[in-house]
C-alpha cells in the first residue's frame, strides 16, 4: 500500500493568499490561511525560500474566483521560472479553468492537475454557490484532456445530497473520457448539524466504486477524522484503493511505501518523494 502525507518535500500554496471570491459553504477560506502565501511579497523569493527549505513538489492552489477557476494567469511565469530553476513538481487545483490557451500553456509546467469533477447540483449550486450544471464540469474535463494535461477527478464518495445515481454517473463520464485513476473524498461538513454518515455506508459506496471503476482509486485527504479508522483500515484489508492519503499511523508498517507528496503524483514521479525507513519515525512523530 502506498501512503502519502505533506511533511517536508511537498507542501502547498496559494496564489490569493488567504482570499476567496467564491467562498464555498465548507471551506470560507479556512483551508487557504493555512498555506503558504504566494500573493504576499515576492513570489520569485517566496518559491526560492521553499526549495533551500528542503521542498521539491508544490500542491498550487489558492481562492477561486466567482466563475470557479483558480486565477493562476499572474503566476504562470513565476511557477516556471522556479520549475526551471529548481526543477519543482507541481500539481494544481485549477478548478473550472476553461482557457484552452492558458490550459495549453500549462501542459510543461503542471505535472498533474486534481479536479474537483461533480454532476451533483447540490454540490455546484448549493456548496459552491455556482448558477452552472454538470455540463460546465464535463466542459472543463474535455478541454484539459484536450491540452493534454494529466488529470486525476476527484469525487466525493459522500457528501450531505449524494445519491449512487448521481456517483455512478460521475465515474460513467470519467471512464468515458478514459481517465484510469480518481481520488475519493468524503465531505467535511461545514456545521455539527450536518450528521456524518455511517462507516458503513461510506465502506459500501467504496466497494461499489471498486466494483465499476477499472482504473486506480485513491482516497484522498478530504476525509472526516471520525470516520478514517474504520474507512482506511476495511480499504487496506480489502484491497479496495491502491493509494491513501493521510492514513490513519497505525496502518503503517514497515512493509508500507511512504511518500511526502500528493496521492495524485505519477508514478514515474513518486521516487523523489518516497520516505526511507530511517526518515519515518522522525517525519510522522
Amino acid at each position: 500500500m502506498k501512503y502519502f502525507m505533506h511533511l517536508r518535500k511537498f507542501t502547498t500554496i496559494s496564489i490569493t493568499g488567504p482570499a476567496c471570491m467564491l467562498n464555498c459553504r465548507f471551506c470560507r477560506g479556512r483551508y487557504l490561511k493555512n498555506m503558504v502565501d504566494l500573493s504576499k511579497g515576492d513570489p520569485g523569493k517566496t518559491l526560492r525560500e521553499l526549495f533551500e527549505s528542503g521542498v521539491r513538489g508544490i500542491l498550487v492552489s489558492g481562492g477561486f474566483t466567482r466563475e470557479g477557476r483558480l486565477p493562476i494567469e499572474g503566476y504562470v511565469d513565476y511557477l516556471r521560472d522556479g520549475k526551471r530553476k529548481y526543477g519543482f513538481i507541481y500539481n494544481a487545483h485549477l478548478g473550472l479553468q476553461k482557457n484552452i490557451e492558458l490550459l495549453n500553456s500549462l501542459k510543461r509546467l503542471i505535472d498533474v492537475i486534481d479536479f474537483e469533477f461533480t454532476l451533483s447540483n447540490y454540490i455546484i449550486k448549493y456548496i459552491r454557490g455556482l448558477n452552472l450544471s454538470g455540463d460546465s464540469y464535463i466542459e472543463t474535463l474535455n478541454k484539459m484532456i484536450e491540452a493534454g494535461l494529466h488529470v486525476v477527478p476527484h469525487i466525493y464518495l459522500w457528501h450531505p445530497g449524494f445519491t449512487i445515481d448521481i456517483f455512478t454517473r460521475e465515474i460513467k463520464v470519467i471512464e468515458e473520457y478514459g481517465l484510469r485513476e480518481i481520488t475519493l473524498l468524503v465531505y467535511i461538513p461545514e456545521s455539527r448539524n450536518i450528521a456524518l454518515p455511517s462507516t458503513d455506508t461510506l465502506i459500501n459506496n467504496l466497494r461499489y466504486a471498486r466494483k465499476v471503476f477499472g482504473g486506480k482509486i485513491y482516497l484522498g485527504c478530504m476525509r472526516p477524522h471520525p470516520v478514517k479508522n474504520n474507512l482506511d483500515k476495511v480499504a487496506v484489508e480489502e484491497e479496495l484503493v491502491e493509494r491513501i492519503a493521510n492514513p490513519v499511523h497505525k496502518l503503517i508498517s514497515d512493509k508500507s511505501e511512504l511518500y511526502d507528496a500528493c496521492c495524485s503524483l505519477p508514478e514515474h514521479l513518486l521516487s523523489g518523494f518516497k520516505l526511507e525507513l530511517d526518515q519515518r519515525g522522525q517525519s510522522l512523530y
